[in-house]
């Protein structure tokens, strides 16, 4: 076995561990590093401090991306403080009202021990994107469909194909050269966007006002597989009428597949965050 599968599969098992420990609200499950970073929706916290770990009794809907070149995977999830069977075993923070919490989750692990943890969570859908918390559906196969062999992109062909998305929203690049796939769906925090009014490239087309400006400085590529044609990446959309409240944008997760140079899959998420990241690099 390789390197690298090895190196696979103990993220697998970190990130089962990980997802266990959510449940059980056990941080120390899981193998921490002392010098842990983490922080929920852009605040600095202590690992499990939060109110998805507080509240989380189930993961309903759960997809799991991995790269075991950056040492990171990407959690995409639905959890809730329901069950089916109704017998809790576990103290929740609040008894009275069903939560469903929208989730994500980036973890880092170096020598056999988590580094970062990078969580976004919101119980409250966002207005036009028609599905609430709870229709979320998850896993999404598609990105699960290895590419063969000899159609596949590098991982530098993968992460060039992206960021002239996120140039395309920002406009600085040329959207109509965006390399899309005829068969390109995208969905928003669960609903689909595309084969309503318009295509992927409808708001490009069709909304002369469309711009989010993307600074590179905010987005990164935590999951890049070329065997999958898969690419998870995080972004910053800043503007948008949030900027009215005081804050910044929007920040998204969305996970790619790319098959013949093309998009050709993409499933967004928009978890609740409206001001600093706390990751940011200097562009």
């Amino acid at each position: 076995m390789t390197e690298k599968a090895l190196r696979r599969r103990e993220l697998v098992k970190i990130a089962e561990q990980f997802t266990e420990a959510l449940i059980e609200k056990r941080p120390d499950l899981i193998p921490l590093a002392e010098n842990v970073r983490a922080t929920y929706n852009g605040e600095a916290r202590e690992v499990g401090d939060n109110e998805v770990w507080h509240n989380t009794l189930t993961i309903r809907e759960r997809q799991t991306f991995i790269d075991p070149v950056s040492g990171q995977f990407v959690f995409f999830g639905m959890t809730s403080n329901e069950t089916v069977e109704r017998n809790e075993i576990f103290p929740i923070e609040n008894h009275f009202y069903a939560k469903n919490f929208h989730y994500t989750a980036r973890v880092k692990v170096e020598d056999h021990r988590i580094t970062e943890i990078e969580e976004c969570g919101a119980d409250t859908r966002m207005r036009h994107f028609y599905a609430d918390v709870d229709e979320i559906r998850l896993p999404d196969l598609e990105f699960e469909i290895p590419i063969p062999e000899e159609e596949r992109s590098t991982r530098e062909e993968l992460i060039g194909i992206v960021n002239m998305y996120w140039d395309a929203l920002d406009r600085q690049g040329d959207w109509e050269n965006l390399p899309v796939h005829p068969d390109a769906q995208r969905f928003e925090n669960g609903y689909r966007t595309t084969n309503h009014s318009y295509s992927v490239r409808g708001d490009f087309k069709h909304n002369p006002g469309f711009r989010w400006p993307s600074p590179r400085g905010t987005r990164e590529f935590p999951v890049v597989d070329p065997v999958r044609g898969l690419v998870v990446s995080y972004c910053m959309l800043e503007g948008g009428g949030n900027v009215r409240d005081g804050g910044r944008g929007v920040y998204i997760v969305e996970a790619f597949k790319i098959r013949d140079g093309a998009i050709s899959h993409l499933m967004a998420h928009f978890p609740r965050l409206f001001g600093e990241t706390g990751w940011e690099q200097k562009e």
